[in-house]
């Protein structure tokens, strides 16, 4: 087929499926999407009380204003659906600077209690904590997560549109305050949680969306203060917080500054490279905020963890980055033409997020470095993202992403829909198109002009889920600033899940899903068919067994493996776990045998130790066997005075390594100290590094 007729024949389908997604989405959302919501029972209420008095943050609610709070309880395990047996108690206050949430909660045997982290916005996950979910707009869409532990070790989170199916966007942080205390038969949190560091409507008689969720690791329990189905965890599962006049809450729009100097010593090149850089983030309304920055901090003093995956896709890799804190979880999309880890180096940026009663926005510019074909390209590159909600719960949207390298031009952008039915039961689209001017090279055809198209219809609730979904992205769609793992692709795919928890016999829980994909190209051949099924079952004595296959083609290759693992009271006590793994397959035409083993270990209150291991065996179509393997060791000391250190040791079979030491510690409110010593390999280079950096704020 010759170019001209190959551009009208994929413009044809770029047009047939641009046009069946958003017409879909457009009809749905003038007939009213929202009009059948499931009945699923009526939300809870909690009326938050003004206080003229601030309550001390320090885990004890013997202050007169508690006493004059609202109290709720009856929170409800979502695993077996019924009244949790430990009850949590929890009241709220809040006056013209923050919002002071106070748990109480009931636990008869105080030294069954798992609490260890003590690193700022770590996983809480494995600990014995409670968690406030707010949505300040109460639209349902968007929701700030504020946790702790038993040993007063915050958590913080945004959580998106696009973050809804997937995780909580750890990487935004504010500054608040928590402290916890325990006693004999109980345990306290009190938290102060600044308005004015969050997103909301500056005015009186407002109502917040609201949730709160206890994690019991001995029981096991998992409660939820309002809980109408299983996903309790989203914003329009929440109930609602009343009684906020909050049209004299002190703004802070004096600007924020954030400023760095590190130092590198590298020892193979026996060089010292000096870097200093500002961020300035300065509030603009109750709705808006703005960021700028100069030779921004982009010290990871964190390596992101080896791997020994059999993939043929790029990695995601989660951004850990200041400057991309704030915001980041508006720019997600369902085909994601953002993935701000494409930024290798930064001269100057500025960014404006916000989010309104009825519409998010994104704006980001940077001029700096991408690597694009492994090649460093200088630029100006700028991301806008708009959202307008539609209804109680749906929405409507455009994103954007331009790039104008030196070497030329890669333009992006689209539109995208979320449409609920119901509560659960959502359909989602999105359509892209993309100009290069270079065009994107694919086995010697080159595109300058490419589409993407999405859409999925999901749902369910405990404790079945389903999915449904098809994809069409043309071979050149490759936007600069993107992560789009396949391209090239046209077809279906499907996931089903059951998962139920057992309150008698021998089972505690059983499980088992299925996923199914079917792509093919733009000449109709067929690339990609996944078939991926597993189940599961917990038993009372904390043993759980899976089992898990997949048959997969990914052209010209045909896949597959079983798999078993056993997990011993991962549920209750992750530090009196163990779990172990077999895995059997053939990928990329060599047959393996692959073995697993994680068991983390508390050696002291405050020495704590994780080892991880892989070692596969394959055996390659030219004879023999060949050993693959890595193991890794991470082992954190947490001091007194909230220093931490952390040692991290690496190894594989093809000698890539990576030993670490890292010291942290949070001086006070304005400096934080870091210092690291490196050694590890990287693309065959050996690398020996000090690093010291201070951050100071003010």
């Amino acid at each position: 087929m010759n170019d001209a007729a190959d551009w009208s024949s994929r413009n044809g389908n770029m047009k047939h499926s641009a046009g069946m997604l958003l017409l879909l989405s457009a009809m749905i959302l003038l007939a009213g999407p929202d009009t059948g919501l499931a009945a699923r029972g009526p939300a809870r209420t909690l009326a938050a009380v003004r206080t003229d008095v601030a309550p001390v943050i320090d885990g004890k609610l013997d202050e007169a204003c508690w006493s004059k709070a609202n109290i709720t309880t009856d929170f409800t395990d979502y695993r077996i659906e019924r009244q949790a047996i430990e009850q949590t108690f929890v009241r709220v206050l809040y006056d013209d600077e923050n919002v002071y949430i106070a748990f109480e909660c009931l636990e008869p045997d105080p030294n069954r209690i798992v609490g260890v982290e003590r690193k700022y916005d770590q996983s809480l996950h494995e600990e014995d904590s409670v968690v406030a979910r707010l949505d300040t707009f109460h639209d349902h869409r968007c929701t700030y997560i504020f946790g702790v532990n038993t040993l007063g070790t915050r958590y913080d989170a945004r959580m998106g549109l696009f973050n809804l199916n997937r995780y909580e966007d750890d990487t935004w942080g504010c500054e608040w305050s928590a402290a916890c205390t325990v006693e004999k038969d109980r345990w306290f949190a009190e938290m102060a949680i600044p308005i004015a560091n969050m997103l909301f409507d500056r005015k009186d008689a407002v109502t917040w969306g609201l949730n709160f969720y206890r994690r019991e690791r001995s029981i096991p329990e998992r409660s939820y203060w309002c809980y109408r189905n299983s996903r309790a965890r989203y914003p329009s599962e929440f109930g609602h917080l009343t009684n906020l006049d909050l049209a004299k809450v002190k703004l802070k729009r004096k600007p924020a500054y954030e400023t760095y100097l590190s130092t590198t010593s590298d020892f193979e090149e026996n060089s010292n490279k000096l870097a200093t850089g500002l961020d300035i983030s300065m509030r603009l309304n109750s709705e808006l905020t703005s960021a700028f920055t100069i030779n921004p901090d982009f010290g990871q003093v964190e390596a992101d963890p080896d791997t020994i995956e059999l993939r043929d896709t790029e990695r995601f890799l989660r951004e850990r980055r200041p400057f991309f804190r704030e915001g980041n979880e508006i720019f997600g999309s369902p085909l994601n033409i953002y993935y701000s880890r494409r930024f290798s180096d930064i001269d100057a940026g500025a960014k404006v997020t916000g989010q309104g009663g009825s519409w998010a926005l994104g704006l980001l510019d940077v001029q700096g470095e991408i690597v694009r074909d492994d090649k460093p390209l200088t630029g100006n590159y700028h991301v806008g993202r708009y959202i307008h909600n539609v209804g109680e719960n749906s929405h409507i949207g455009g994103m954007w992403a331009n790039s104008n390298r030196s070497d030329g031009t890669n333009i992006t952008g689209g539109l995208d829909a979320r449409v609920f039915f119901d509560s659960t039961t959502s359909l989602t689209t999105q359509f892209l198109g993309m100009r290069d001017s270079e065009g994107i090279e694919t086995d010697d055809i080159s595109d300058h002009d490419a589409y993407a198209g999405y859409a999925s219809l999901s749902g369910g609730t405990n404790p079945l889920s389903w999915r449904l979904d098809y994809r069409d992205i043309s071979r050149g769609f490759e936007p600069d600033l993107g992560y789009i793992p396949r391209r090239d692709i046209r077809g279906p795919g499907s996931s089903v899940r059951y998962r139920e928890y057992l309150d008698d016999g021998i089972f505690k829980s059983i499980s088992a899903e299925s996923r199914v994909d079917v792509y093919e190209n733009n000449d109709h051949d067929t690339t990609l068919r996944d078939f991926v099924e597993g189940a599961g079952v917990g038993f009372h004595n904390e043993v759980e067994l899976r089992y898990s296959r997949s048959d997969s083609f990914h052209a010209p290759y045909q896949n597959w493996y079983d798999s078993i693992r056993i997990e011993y009271n991962e549920d209750v006590d992750i530090w009196d776990s163990v779990t172990a793994g077999f895995r059997k397959g053939v990928y990329e035409e060599e047959p393996y045998r692959e073995y697993s083993l994680t068991k983390p270990v508390k050696i002291t209150e405050r020495l704590v130790t994780t080892f991880d291991g892989n070692y596969r065996i394959k055996e390659p179509q030219t004879g023999g066997d060949e050993n693959v393997w890595l193991w890794r060791s991470v082992t954190e000391y947490s001091f007194p005075w909230n220093g931490i250190i952390k040692f991290t040791a690496e190894q594989t079979s093809e000698d890539r390594h990576n030993l670490t030491m890292l010291f942290s510690w949070p001086v006070n409110k304005t400096m934080d100290l870091y210092v690291l010593l490196n050694d590890y390999e990287v693309n065959g280079d050996e690398v020996r590094v000090a690093f010291f950096k201070v951050v100071y704020r003010f």
